[in-house]
């Protein structure tokens, strides 16, 4: 199958080459601003997933690709786009991503970044969403913690009015050429202290983190697994037709990627 060649040539280099350390997509699922502005750098991203009883935006069941792009428009702007394709036995559906992040604050200024942003997201089964985003983190000499808060509003009167998402990454350079780190998400979170969530419950994602990049060129590449965890167990009362299973299982997600900064 082509996702599993392409999976393939995804490991081939990410294992068979030294490595050179590059920044600017240390973690898979917590957005972090361009980390040179002044450069205007322009990122090109390529993510392939395979997962069980998954949820967005960690990715849709079965297998997932992602292409994406993130650019600083300026000093301070920073655009993010992708557009997804998910596919299982029988289909395959489509979805689009699209961001503004302003930064606010930089960690070598001010001690810590933050940047807020807003954006929109037309999810695998067709619901729109607006979205707006925090980002609070600090970039370290040899690490880098950064989180983001999500709040979304679907268009859909059979999902919840807001969802709330946490996501949170930690890296340390582990050698010039090796980062490692942990990442966490949260969906749904108000389920934790909301019976009448409409979508199940609060699910979360924890897993480790693999960033390296081939010598002599501005390819790095990302490798992420861990378990997908139904933290609370509400009562499923939404119909929305979301790309994720309506059960109270736990998964997993193997997730990989290549960024390429021009």
């Amino acid at each position: 199958m082509k996702i599993n060649r392409a999976m393939s040539i995804i490991c081939i280099l990410g294992f068979c080459f030294k490595f050179v350390i590059a920044q600017d997509r240390p973690f898979l699922f917590t957005v972090v601003p361009s980390s040179d502005a002044t450069t205007r750098q322009l990122s090109l991203q390529y993510d392939a997933v395979y997962g069980r009883e998954t949820f967005e935006p960690i990715g849709g069941d079965n297998v997932e690709q992602k292409i994406g792009m993130q650019t600083s428009l300026n000093e301070s702007i920073t655009l993010v786009g992708k557009i997804g394709f998910a596919m299982n036995n029988i289909s395959t559906n489509s979805s689009q991503h699209i961001e503004l992040l302003t930064q606010l604050l930089k960690s070598q200024d001010s001690k810590i970044d933050l940047s807020i942003g807003s954006g929109f997201l037309h999810e695998y089964r067709g619901t729109n969403v607006l979205f707006g985003r925090v980002i609070v983190g600090r970039r370290f000499e040899s690490w880098q913690l950064f989180g983001n808060v999500l709040v979304e509003k679907p268009f859909s009167q059979t999902r919840d009015q807001l969802d709330l998402f946490l996501t949170t990454g930690l890296s340390y350079n582990y050698s010039p050429s090796i980062q490692l780190g942990i990442e966490a998400v949260g969906q749904d979170l108000e389920g934790f202290w909301d019976e009448t969530e409409a979508e199940g419950g609060a699910t979360m994602f924890i897993g480790p983190t693999m960033v390296a990049a081939i010598p002599a060129t501005s390819w790095t590449f990302t490798l992420g697994v861990g378990p997908i965890i139904r933290a609370t167990q509400n009562i499923w009362t939404s119909i929305a037709p979301r790309y994720f299973n309506a059960t109270k299982d736990n998964g997993y997600i193997i997730h990989g990627a290549i960024n390429i900064v021009m």
